[in-house]
Order: structure tokens, then C-alpha cells, then sequence
């Protein structure tokens, strides 16, 4: 039987290629810069990305469920639901203090400086949903072991919950133009291009806005949804960064340690 991490690889590889090619054949925002260097770098930062937390995040995450598991621990397992309210549950609420944690990133320092590195993209597209710096992730690991203590997730619903988000970041930070009642129905409900791009503006008070990952309704709750933005309006990155050639492999792994990362939220 084929891996977890091998089912995943594949189905986050046919995502983006999916994506790409309908990006480029109906492009929501007029691209500005290269596609194709810019998908090389963010390839290379992802693969960097992915290696890093493949290697820890067993001793951390998965040591996490089943040290919570063997104490009793976690909201679900407290309210002894069945198994079918129980699994959709677990879906929801970790998607919940994802929110949370997104919304760390933007109000934290040295959460910030790791996550302006996924800001500093001079266009968006499927394929920026790759570029997190390395650092961004490990440190979102010690949050994820959190997460699911708190909730008491339990393996399959984790593991249904990571497919998601692979599939639906590429998705929602795709530069996809869905017709706009299809999309404006859609936001409703899930984190669409068009929210999603909105975040990526270089005005602090559309950047620090929409911080859903999967559901939209978060946004709604805390009241930092902003919708009433035009697409081409839209500056995309961060306020000190303009040189595409200034954003290789190297330059963006160093965005954390530059002193003129601007200030989070």
C-alpha cells in the first residue's frame, strides 16, 4: 500500500499541475513577472520545506496523538462522540486554530519575519502555496503538536485534514479566475483566489486581513474579512521588496534576517 506522505506527493503534484495550466489559460490578475523562474524558486523552497518537516514532524505530531491518546486527553475525546461526529469535528476545529495560528504569524515578530518570506512572492499563484520558508514550518510544529492535544485528533482526521489544506492552499492561492457568482458563492463557504489574493496585497490593511485557510466563515467571526477589493488593484508582496531577481533561493531563506521586513499587524 502506498505511503501517506506518497499519496500525498501525488495528489499535491496533479493539483499543481492542474492548477497551473488553468491559471495560465484563465489568470485572474495579469501575472507582472517570469512564471517559469518563479515556480523554480518556490519548487526549490518547498522541496527544502518539505524535507525539513518530514524529518521532525513524526517526533513531534505524530508523537503528540499518541501520547494524547494513551492519557485520555483533548475536547473530542472528552464530549465521547461517535466516530462519525467526532471525525468532521476534529476537520473543523483544527482548521479553526489554524486560523489562530495564521493569525500569530501576522502579529508575532519572529513568527512574522519567517512568514513575510511567503509574502515577499511578487505574483500569486498555485505555486506560491509551496513557498514557506523552512524555518515557518518547524516552528509551526511545536503549534500543530498543540493543536491536536487540545482537540484530541485522533490519526485518520489528521491525516484527511493535511490533504485538504495541501489541495485547497494551492487552490486558494491560485491566480484561477472562477466566474464571479461561482467564486463570490464559493467565499461563503471556502477560501477562494479572489479572498485569497486580496492577502497578498502590499497594503498593511488588506495583508493583515483573510486569514482562512480552508473555511471562510473564521474571517467572518473575528471580522477581518475584506472582500470589497478589485483583483487589479491588487500590489502584490511585500512593501521593500520590487527586484524579481532579488527573490532566488538564497535571498528568500535570508527575508527573515533582513532589517527591513516590515512591521506585522
Amino acid at each position: 500500500m502506498p505511503s501517506r506522505l506518497a499519496i500525498r506527493f501525488a495528489v499535491g503534484a496533479a493539483t499543481l499541475i492542474a492548477l497551473t495550466v488553468l491559471e495560465r489559460r484563465f489568470p485572474l490578475r495579469r501575472p507582472r513577472h517570469r512564471a517559469n523562474r518563479r515556480l523554480v524558486v518556490n519548487l526549490a523552497l518547498g522541496a527544502i520545506g518539505f524535507a525539513g518537516v518530514t524529518a521532525a514532524y513524526g517526533v513531534v505530531v505524530l508523537a503528540a496523538v499518541d501520547w494524547s491518546a494513551d492519557r485520555g486527553l483533548g475536547l473530542v475525546r472528552w464530549l465521547t462522540l461517535p466516530g462519525w461526529v467526532a471525525a468532521p469535528l476534529i476537520v473543523i476545529l483544527l482548521d479553526y486554530t489554524l486560523w489562530i495560528w495564521h493569525w500569530l504569524n501576522h502579529r508575532v515578530g519572529l513568527l512574522w519575519r519567517f512568514h513575510a518570506a511567503h509574502h515577499a512572492d511578487l505574483d500569486l499563484d498555485a505555486s506560491t502555496a509551496l513557498r514557506f520558508h523552512p524555518g515557518e514550518l518547524l516552528l509551526s510544529l511545536p503549534f500543530r503538536a498543540v493543536q491536536v492535544v487540545v482537540i484530541g485528533a485522533t490519526l485518520w482526521p489528521l491525516f484527511i485534514w493535511e490533504g485538504l489544506i495541501f489541495v485547497f492552499t494551492q487552490f486558494h492561492h491560485s491566480n484561477l479566475r472562477l466566474p464571479e457568482r461561482a467564486d463570490r458563492a464559493l467565499s461563503q463557504m471556502i477560501i477562494t483566489p479572489r479572498l485569497h489574493g486580496i492577502h497578498h496585497s502590499r497594503r498593511p490593511a488588506e495583508m493583515h486581513a483573510n486569514f482562512g485557510t480552508l473555511l471562510s466563515v473564521w474571517d467572518r467571526l473575528h471580522r477581518v474579512r475584506v472582500t470589497d477589493v478589485a483583483q487589479d488593484s491588487i500590489d502584490i508582496g511585500l512593501p521593500h521588496q520590487a527586484d524579481p531577481h532579488a527573490l532566488g533561493v538564497s535571498a528568500s531563506l535570508a527575508v527573515p534576517f533582513h532589517r527591513s521586513v516590515p512591521p506585522r499587524a
